[in-house]
């Protein structure tokens, strides 16, 4: 399926839990914002998620990973796992936002509170 398809078929919700975890492989950044979302919005926690957000928190390049001005697929996916809520992903939450200057982590904490609010 090409990737704006799969990205239409992730916003409307026809994915299960599986094939949303797989999309997060797909290296397209649409698809990954609306996998993303949908993972939090089910609140999809497990080791496998955790690690795969963890792996896509390192997509922070503004020139290569851009979303929505200066928001990158990795601000988002860091963003999810504070959203995500588990202990789990609270923990990864931490040790990544750790590693973060101060204009990324801002940029982190903006995306959260609006994963939190919606």
């Amino acid at each position: 399926m090409k990737p704006l398809s799969l990205s239409k078929e992730l916003r409307e919700g026809k994915l299960n839990d599986l094939e949303i975890i797989k999309c997060l492989d797909i290296p397209h950044n649409q698809v990954l914002v609306s996998a993303i979302s949908q993972i939090v919005s089910r609140k999809l926690s497990n080791e496998e998620v955790i690690s795969k957000l963890s792996d896509i928190s390192k997509f922070r390049d503004p020139k290569v990973n851009k979303l929505f001005g200066i928001d990158t697929i990795g601000h988002y996916s860091i963003a999810a796992l504070w959203a995500i809520n588990t202990p789990e992903s609270k923990k990864k939450y931490e040790e990544l936002m750790a590693n973060l200057d101060d204009w990324d982590r801002e940029i982190v904490l903006r995306i959260a509170e609006g994963m939190n609010n919606c």
